[in-house]
């Protein structure tokens, strides 16, 4: 198992180095991540740390953690893309290595070793820390508190104890107090299957809580100053809004139980199934492995150990269950809980690479899943790519596919691991490249960005929401909904808009220019027209940017 790890460890780097390249793409609108950068942005600007605002507008659908650190790294490294990735990008990384450590707790070094491979090769994983939601800053936020306060319960240590809260805060602050479920429930059920009660009402438990809570302060602070301070401001078309019951309430219960001010109007059918169904992609390549360690459990308990498995296997289900039965359903939600299925694949797959003298099962399925894969990006490489970049993914395949044929005679238990997770390393390459280098010919706010930049005026959107044109443009910019808003204009300016609004400001600004038409479209537009390439012209939405000279 020495040269195992020796792989293993090497892949994991080969996995960091392959995912890091997405850092060098730019944000697009394929993701949320305009939205986040551009909050950010106005915290880095106008040095308002308290307030969370979007387009001009206070905003309230994520507590501030992410925002504060994302602003940090514009003042550190400028206002562009690598500035916003990096900060999730190393919380996912550090959510690796603390899966690691906290499987180390139960298990050998093989079992820690594959965990964190699992984890940072598992596709939705390695697209969530370049997409960077709250879900990449919570990998690195759950994952050390679960270790710290296991290591808490164990020997009631003042650094366990100060390290679990922080942690726990962390979380707190990037998604709000629904993840205390993720982070306690292995923990309960423990408790609960060692019948130790009394640590439920124990006073070393009550003030790791309170320390947890002490310490998002900063939070309720700025949610105070933003919003109950401030009662008459309209948030969500009400008025007398409070931040700090937003926070405790209707941030993640009000999504639960769809109550809450952002609701989700039509929930999928069958929407308890909805995270079945997405676990199958989202958690390539491993979810086979996943689902074999599943039946094992269901076959033989392994008596030495029911602890590890007790904590493991509830710390999964327990937020997988609650997640299928809300309504409010989007698939990035259980990546939270991924890095728990990878130390549990890890466990069951440990034991079968070093007792089995024959091929299981598992190898013919992840060797299955390995080469499709490899397929379905050389294929979708020649529809989807044209000239240097088509070059450079179908020659990066033919390597992957070259080193799989070179092992083709080493042991099995060595391909079970190593060819599913170049291969994932090869589709996410693929991913980034499709999204930002031939998508982004069709992100028009970040094309006009590009245009725009090398001229320094103020930047108006005129009844439109190009949110990409506001993060990356360097000018000043800002967005105007109504005639009377025009007036207040400062000269000279360009004014983007859609070309049925032209008229309308030609008749206020009769000295305006045409400058340069642009088009865009939703990512969703631009899959459908690799397929069906007459859809991109239907569905193309056009802009046009105006001169409005003083």
């Amino acid at each position: 198992m020495d040269k195992l790890n020796s792989k293993v460890k090497m892949l994991i780097v080969i996995a960091i180095l392959a995912n890091s390249i997405g850092m060098f793409y730019p944000l697009l609108i394929s993701t949320f991540s305009p939205y986040y950068g551009s909050i950010a942005k106005h915290i880095a600007l106008s040095n308002n740390w308290t307030d969370l605002v979007l387009s001009g507008h206070d905003w309230m659908d994520k507590p501030h953690l992410p925002f504060w650190l994302t602003a940090i790294s514009f003042k550190i490294f400028g206002i562009n893309s690598f500035a916003y990735i990096i900060p999730g990008f190393l919380f996912h990384i550090l959510g690796v290595f603390y899966t690691y450590r906290l499987a180390r707790l139960w298990y050998s070094k093989e079992v820690g070793l594959l965990a964190a491979l699992f984890t940072a090769t598992s596709l939705h994983l390695m697209l969530s820390s370049i997409d960077v939601r709250a879900e990449a800053y919570l990998l690195g936020e759950i994952m050390p508190a679960c270790y710290y306060w296991l290591r808490y319960d164990r020997e009631s240590k003042i650094k366990y104890l100060f390290l679990g809260a922080l942690f726990t805060a962390l979380a707190l602050m990037t998604k709000g107090v629904f993840v205390l479920v993720t982070i306690i429930s292995g923990l309960a059920m423990l408790w609960i299957y060692k019948r130790q009660w009394r640590n439920f009402i124990s006073p070393k438990w009550i003030i790791a809580l309170v320390l947890s809570f002490i310490l998002i302060a900063p939070e309720l602070i700025s949610l105070y100053q933003q919003f109950d301070a401030h009662p008459d401001k309209l948030v969500f078309g009400n008025q007398h809004i409070s931040g700090i019951k937003w926070f405790f309430w209707d941030s993640q219960f009000g999504r639960f139980f769809n109550t809450g001010p952002i609701i989700s109007a039509n929930p999928p059918p069958f929407h308890e199934l909805f995270f079945v169904h997405t676990f199958l992609w989202a958690y390539l390549p491993w979810w086979p492995i996943f689902f074999a360690s599943i039946g094992a459990l269901v076959r033989r308990h392994r008596s030495s150990y029911k602890e590890a498995n007790v904590y493991f296997f509830s710390s999964f289900f327990i937020t997988f269950i609650l997640f299928s039965i809300t309504k409010f359903q989007v698939d990035h939600y259980t990546n939270i809980i991924f890095p728990f299925a990878s130390i549990i694949c890890a466990a069951y797959i440990v034991p079968i690479l070093k007792e089995h003298k024959t091929k299981p099962l598992i190898y013919y399925i992840e060797l299955a899943i390995s080469v499709l894969l490899l397929l379905l990006v050389i294929i979708a490489g020649f529809i989807a790519l044209k000239g240097i970049d088509l070059f450079i993914i179908e020659a990066l395949a033919l390597i992957v596919a070259i080193i799989m044929l070179k092992m083709i005679r080493i042991d099995w238990a060595y391909k079970t691991i190593i060819y599913p997770s170049i291969v994932m390393c090869m589709v996410f390459i693929f991913a980034m490249t499709v999204n930002g280098i031939e998508y982004a010919k069709y992100d028009a706010g970040y094309q006009m960005a590009l245009y725009l930049n090398n001229t320094r005026t103020n930047v108006v959107g005129y009844k439109i929401d190009l949110i990409s044109l506001d993060l990356h443009s360097n000018n000043n910019y800002q967005l105007i909904d109504n005639q009377e808003d025009l007036d207040k204009l400062n000269k000279p300016s360009y004014i983007v808009v859609e070309p049925n609004n032209i008229n309308e400001l030609r008749s206020k600004f009769p000295e305006l220019i045409i400058v340069k038409d642009f088009v865009g479209c939703s990512f969703e537009t631009y899959l459908a027209n690799i397929i069906h390439p007459e859809l991109l012209n239907q569905k193309l939405k056009k802009y046009v940017v105006l001169q409005i000279n003083g």
